[in-house]
């Protein structure tokens, strides 16, 4: 009996060391995914000193300024391809304004800064000298700084309603950014078509006692062209005394017509012509004196100004002058002097 019971107990053992069959079965599958290309960033925009990063307040015409913008990509900023670059009034666009808006740019593909004012003619100036852009292209933010001139057009305001703007371009997205602002003071020039004028016949001359009238340029006027940015005044002085360049002298007596005074000359002056009257005679007789006065009709002209995408503008006004000699003290000599035009805002 004892012994039945030892063999079965070793054939248990023998039974619960066998092994189990386990069937099993695998299959790789080649994975991929492409991470996507991230806009880049403009997280700063200022209006700066040409030489710091002081912030501007206040720009003048033909004045060096620059717009630092701070621009990153995730994927580094060696993904940034443009930027482009708005210094604008009031509102931004997309069109070129002399009077309101200065469009420049960066593009990474040589490194080159250029102004986008098409074949407009423009005083807006881009200082390539003074640009700076990174060094470093493998971190994921930098400073690019655009040095940029404002042209004679740019509309004047005491208020700070100027301001910057930017866009980053990557092969096809971008961020932007504005900040900044500044007024911008007033700026105006004025020229001539003609350096010198002629008074009356220049062979013949002007007999004492009558008046002669502008002959060289034949246009028989002389064009002032004012170029500014404000509404302005146009006026007119003339030196005192005019000589033959010796000792032959006369004296401006300001008013109009032949004057009393021996040895005397007046001077008249008018943006508009005389009908049916001598060759370039003013219609409204105002008399020169030699402290600048207004011209009539001239004190309150709007601004120059320009279409977007065209080029500046000026104000060409046509001044007509006479010239009268009084009756006595005139010598038949070349008197001369020099007629000062002034443009005031």
């Amino acid at each position: 009996m004892k012994k039945l019971i030892t063999t079965l107990v070793i054939l248990a053992l023998l039974l619960g060391l066998v092994p189990a069959v386990v069937y099993a079965a695998t299959s790789d599958v080649a994975a991929a995914g492409k991470g996507g290309n991230t806009a880049p960033t403009v997280t700063a925009v200022a209006l700066v000193e040409s030489g710091s990063d002081t912030a501007v307040t206040a720009m003048t015409p033909l004045t060096t300024y620059r717009v630092k913008v701070t621009a990153g990509d995730l994927n580094t900023i060696d993904d940034i391809q443009v930027i482009e670059f708005h210094i604008y009034y009031s509102s931004d666009g997309t069109n070129w304004d002399a009077d309101a808006l200065g469009i420049f740019k960066w593009t990474k593909a040589g490194n080159v800064w250029s102004m986008e004012n098409g074949s407009a003619t423009t005083t807006w100036e881009v200082v390539g000298a003074s640009c700076i852009s990174p060094s470093i292209y493998t971190t994921t933010s930098g400073d690019w700084y655009l040095a940029f001139k404002p042209g004679k057009l740019a509309q004047a305001d005491a208020v700070a309603n100027w301001h910057a703007s930017a866009k980053a371009y990557d092969e096809n997205k971008n961020g932007s950014g504005s900040g900044g602002s500044a007024s911008m003071g007033a700026y105006a020039e004025i020229s001539l078509d003609a350096a010198s004028v002629t008074f009356g016949d220049a062979t013949a001359g002007i007999e004492p006692g009558q008046t002669g009238y502008i002959t060289v340029p034949a246009t028989n006027y002389n064009n002032a062209k004012v170029t500014t940015n404000k509404q302005y005044a146009l006026g007119v002085k003339s030196s005192a005394t005019w000589s033959d360049g010796g000792s032959k002298t006369i004296t401006l007596a300001g008013g109009t017509g032949v004057p009393a005074g021996s040895s005397q000359f007046n001077l008249t002056v008018d943006n508009e012509l005389k009908g049916g009257g001598s060759p370039g005679e003013p219609k409204t007789l105002q008399g020169v004196t030699s402290t600048d006065a207004t011209i009539a009709g001239l004190g309150n002209v709007s601004r120059i100004a320009t279409n977007a995408n065209t080029s500046e503008s000026t104000g060409n006004t046509p001044m007509y002058m006479g010239l009268s000699f009084a009756v006595s003290g005139i010598q038949e000599v070349t008197y001369s002097g020099t007629i000062t035009f002034t443009v005031t805002n």
